[in-house]
């Protein structure tokens, strides 16, 4: 390793969202990352990794940039134990990113074992806040996001997160930062963003949202990185269905409104999903909107994107303001997961 490594790789509870997130103030998220090695059940509430560039299982994580190295490696390694023995420091290069990261220590090493392995190395899908808690989880997150609701993507992160699921459904937020469109500033849709990554883990769907300020709106040119993004993931995944999550105001009644083109043509032979998702509706008290007040069919949407272009099933979800508010109505913010989950299960 040469020079000062200014960036860090986390995979259980400091990741964003989660109970330690808070010590991640002060970071930036570069990028979402799979690390070769194995990840463990400390059975402590928190897991532990070993990592080894030959190892044919991956650790799925959050690379941060530190804007004040010295000082942020001093907190994280009180925060890890490493003098205890708790955890250990190590620096690692990896697709041409140097970071440091935390490895069992001597004091968890007794963890790594056969019968406690996280097959699919992931702490999200484990045992994520969001399964126990949703509500704080989606404080967590958006409390670290809104940073960078404005924030221009830099040399270190292009802003588009991508999280890989077990299960052929995305789920996007394109629309979680402000982005431009036609110059002009659009602020961000607050909770966009924490609910895919929520429904990542109590559902098994892929997550993809902005991290970054977009200076191009992904639901109104074909031309941008979200896009781009987006395209690779079909390509790769074999994606079944899209679900593209916006949030609107609560002058409308309803709750939610789905946007599947003027007559229905982005389900792509699916239309009995409207079925499932009015289904999903009333079984957890929610009232959908009429299909033609966002068709998802006026513009460049991620809908008519991914329908049309990529041949994916796809679902435009205006959802209300009223159910994105967990920090004053907690109870709607949870009935919103849990039409969401429901819905979601009923696609696959």
């Amino acid at each position: 390793m040469s020079g000062i490594i200014d960036k860090i790789f986390v995979y259980g509870t400091l990741q964003r969202g989660e109970e330690r997130s808070c010590h991640m103030d002060g970071c930036r998220l570069s990028e979402i990352l799979e690390v070769p090695g194995r990840l463990y059940d400390t059975g402590r509430g928190y897991p532990a990794a070993l990592f080894d560039d030959g190892s044919d299982s991956k650790v799925s994580g959050e690379l941060y940039t530190m804007a004040d190295p010295a000082s942020k490696i001093e907190e994280l390694d009180r925060v890890e134990g490493t003098l205890s023995g708790l955890f250990r420091r190590s620096a690692i290069k990896y697709i041409n990113s140097e970071f440091y990261c935390y490895e069992a220590g001597p004091l968890l090493k007794e963890a790594a074992t056969g019968e406690n392995r996280i097959v699919s190395g992931s702490w999200r899908a484990h045992s994520s806040l969001a399964f126990t808690d949703p509500v704080d989880f989606a404080l967590r997150f958006e409390t670290h996001l809104k940073d960078s609701y404005k924030e221009h993507p830099g040399k270190d992160s292009n802003g588009i997160h991508y999280i890989r699921g077990r299960i052929p459904v995305l789920v996007t937020a394109p629309h979680a930062t402000a982005h431009v469109r036609m110059g002009k500033l659009k602020r961000q849709e607050f909770y966009t963003g924490a609910l895919a990554v929520l429904l990542h883990s109590v559902t098994g769907c892929h997550a993809l949202y902005t991290g970054r300020l977009s200076s191009l709106d992904p639901n109104y040119t074909d031309e941008s990185p979200f896009k781009a993004k987006l395209s690779e993931i079909a390509g790769r995944c074999g994606l079944e269905f899209l679900i593209d999550i916006h949030g609107t105001g609560s002058e409308r009644p309803g709750d939610v409104f789905p946007g599947v083109g003027v007559n229905g043509e982005f389900l792509n032979g699916r239309p009995g999903s409207l079925g499932e998702l009015g289904q999903a509706a009333r079984s957890n008290g929610i009232s959908l909107g009429s299909a033609e007040v966002f068709p998802a069919a006026k513009q460049k949407t991620v809908t008519r994107f991914s329908a049309t272009t990529l041949g994916v099933p796809s679902m435009q979800l205006e959802i209300s303001q009223n159910l994105r508010r967990p920090e004053t109505a907690p109870a709607d913010f949870v009935k919103l997961v849990s039409f969401m989950r429901e819905f979601i299960g009923g696609l696959c």
